[in-house]
């Protein structure tokens, strides 16, 4: 009979082609996501954090965005997270507390601790409400748990401007690839007022707010070649810190509307913001720490396992037990048979 390894609700054993969904409990709730990994991934591989729009899913944005091609073509595991229904009725990410921050956080713990990822390549993008997400988590962020990010279609708060309390800001240097349109209807390029919330920075702001923070100059500008000939095309400015490697881009799409910008035959835009967001993030990070770091976790050894009662018992099968490791890490997990 064939077993699966569940560590805090989340089966390890993905196979390819099976992306979810797949189901995790935090702070009492089961939360929703989606997982793809390639054939035979090695460990000390990439992830990618994919977070969707208001009223959106880790299914949807799936689908939107197309991620699972390019991780097989590169071999990087994608993970797409599911908002929780808010007060509208619809999903949508708390962007001004922790707990989907938290959420996540544990998410990727979890997922690592089967697939032993690089720590030093964890990435996360998004689009319009989980762009907004995506800056939340590299404001917050107090260990450098993701690398890089590149929210699209999304701006941030004025916290400033509105009277807001500052929740958190940066305090580690993280890469950030910004991606607008000129005419985005959701959030206006130039910044402005969203009716019930409050005002939030223009794309100018947003990135002279981190190529400040990441002390980055100008490495780099061109324009994309207006493929369609459809009076849309895209200025690019790229910003890098020559002594910390951090990176700042900027994708202006003018006369880009507020969508997931792709390519003939799905969209009239003149790249695969996909792709190029791969391309951003392949640029980021390196595997060397993290091989010293992850590798006392293959060395670390099993001292006891317990129940939930507390109870020392050797593994069995359909029961929730707790594994205590040598180094002090503990693992919830639970074997189906």
């Amino acid at each position: 009979m064939r077993k699966l390894l569940l560590i805090l609700f989340i089966s390890p054993l993905f196979v390819s082609g099976q992306d979810g969904p797949f189901y995790f409990t935090h702070n009492n709730i089961q939360r929703e996501f989606y997982f793809h990994i390639p054939n035979n991934l090695p460990a000390n591989s990439p992830i990618v954090y994919v977070l969707h729009g208001w009223g959106g899913s880790g299914s949807s944005i799936m689908s939107t965005t197309a991620f699972n091609i390019l991780s097989d073509q590169n071999n990087f595991a994608v993970c797409y997270p599911t908002g929780l229904i808010g007060s509208s009725g619809m999903t949508e990410w708390n962007v001004e507390g922790f707990s989907d921050i938290d959420f996540i956080k544990e998410l990727n713990d979890s997922l690592w601790s089967v697939y032993q990822f690089d720590l030093n390549r964890v990435f996360a993008t998004g689009f319009s409400y989980g762009a907004e997400m995506s800056y939340h988590l590299a404001n917050c962020q107090t260990t450098n748990m993701f690398a890089a990010i590149a929210p699209l279609g999304g701006g941030m708060w004025d916290f400033i401007n509105n009277g807001w309390p500052i929740i958190c800001s940066p305090t580690i240097n993280i890469s950030v690839f910004v991606l607008n349109g000129t005419n985005d209807n959701e959030f206006n390029y130039n910044g402005g007022y969203y009716p019930g919330v409050g005002n939030y920075l223009s794309v100018d702001s947003i990135v002279s707010f981190w190529t400040d923070y990441n002390s980055c100059s100008v490495n780099n500008s061109y324009t994309f070649p207006d493929i369609n000939n459809d009076n849309i095309f895209t200025e690019v400015i790229k910003y890098n810190n020559i002594n910390t490697g951090d990176k700042v881009w900027l994708y202006k799409v003018n006369n880009g509307l507020h969508e997931w910008f792709d390519v003939g035959p799905w969209g009239n835009d003149d790249f695969w913001a996909s792709e190029e967001i791969w391309n951003f993030f392949s640029q980021v990070g390196n595997n060397t720490t993290s091989l010293n770091d992850q590798k006392d976790v293959f060395n670390r050894r099993l001292v006891k396992t317990i129940n939930v009662l507390g109870q020392e018992i050797q593994s069995s099968s359909n029961k929730l037990l707790f594994y205590i490791y040598d180094d002090g890490m503990v693992e919830k997990k639970i074997i189906l048979e």
